[in-house]
């Protein structure tokens, strides 16, 4: 479904902080016209060396501004758009952009590092206070989750209970806002959007949940309230199974003393995976810069800190945890009805079960 043996410790500078949305600047050695060749992007015969491929300036001007956008930008003819037509599809080509070569970003040093860690602490307090003071939204269908577009939380009336469900839907919910708020997301199709939430907001999930575990000392896993992530009727069922579902990836954490921001930043490698099954070949050059950006600012912290490089390995080494834990929920989530079987009402949690395990 997905790997992560693909990442391994950053070896170049050429990605760079995710959040800041400027492309590298293309060096003054490099900015000369060739000849003989052609826009990598549009065919262009203007032509100079920019952004690491060779293109026109007008392609050059294009990327640096789209990579600045602060919204979404989309294909309004099915990302199937002839590039040869003088009405350029602004999604198509910065795709086309993405698909020649041209590189994203620029290096990640300490302060970069630190400004990374910070936006990701701003984000990550609004998804607890969303899951921690809002309710589920009225009407809100599983499929709307899983698209690209905000989540317009109700705040939660004091007093109010939820149930395994309630916070199960609202867990998702956060999670999946969360995503939302990193810039790549700005740059992805629809379909990459979903398949990236399909197969890469439910490890985000059980990090999460195991870090505010961890945080207050806990043994497993649970919900805000203290109430089990497992509901009531499966109590007695494989207790030995279920308690390493919810207390071995807080055990490896405690064993390696992991700091908030090491599992924040673990945690945007995780959402940037590009290893995803069915992801487009520009979304998957998009996210793989991000997630070396992340990267790059992860082994940065296990340097600042003096743990030095061998830290970092470590801390990826959790995403093994993660992927067995996903693994096992979906073994058990497919087989407990089966030797279990009985009437469960159809609610929203459950037809966020379904899509995620939907084979499309």
């Amino acid at each position: 479904m997905m790997s992560f043996d693909s990442f391994s410790e950053p070896s170049s500078p050429e990605a760079s902080s995710p959040e800041s949305g400027s492309p590298e600047p293309t060096s003054p050695a490099h900015n000369n016209l060739v000849y003989g060749t052609a826009c990598a992007v549009c065919g262009s015969k203007k032509i100079a060396f920019n952004y690491g491929v060779i293109c026109c300036n007008s392609c050059k001007m294009f990327f640096s501004r789209a990579m600045k956008t602060p919204i979404a930008i989309s294909c309004k003819r099915q990302w199937n758009c002839n590039f040869s037509g003088v009405e350029k599809c602004r999604y198509c080509r910065l795709h086309r952009c993405l698909l020649t070569g041209m590189r994203c970003f620029k290096s990640v040093d300490g302060p970069e590092t630190a400004r990374i860690i910070v936006n990701l602490m701003i984000k990550d307090q609004e998804r607890k206070n969303n899951l921690l003071n809002s309710k589920i939204p009225s009407n809100l269908t599983a499929t709307e989750m899983f698209e690209r577009k905000p989540i317009i939380f109700e705040p939660k009336a004091p007093g109010t209970e939820f149930d395994f469900y309630d916070w199960g839907v609202m867990n998702h919910l956060s999670c999946i806002d969360f995503a939302t708020k990193f810039r790549f997301m700005m740059y992805l199709s629809p379909a990459d959007v979903k398949v990236l939430f399909k197969y890469s907001h439910l490890m985000y999930m059980i990090l999460v949940t195991a870090m505010r575990s961890y945080s207050a000392g806990l043994e497993v896993m649970c919900h805000p309230d203290g109430s089990d992530v497992f509901p009531e009727e499966v109590n007695g069922y494989n207790n030995e199974f279920l308690n390493g579902i919810k207390g071995n990836l807080i055990g490896r954490m405690r064993e390696l003393r992991v700091t908030e921001e090491e599992l924040l930043l673990l945690g945007a490698i995780i959402l940037c995976n590009p290893a995803v099954t069915d992801m487009s070949q520009s979304g998957r050059i998009l996210l793989a810069a991000h997630r070396d950006s992340y990267g790059q600012a992860l082994l940065q912290n296990c340097n600042v800190h003096s743990y030095g490089p061998s830290r970092f390995p470590e801390i990826l080494s959790l995403t093994s945890i993660i992927i067995k834990t996903q693994q096992d929920i979906h073994h058990f989530s497919s087989l407990y009805p089966i030797v279990h079987p009985q009437q469960v009402k159809k609610n929203l949690f459950t037809d966020i079960l379904d899509f995620l395990r939907s084979e499309n």
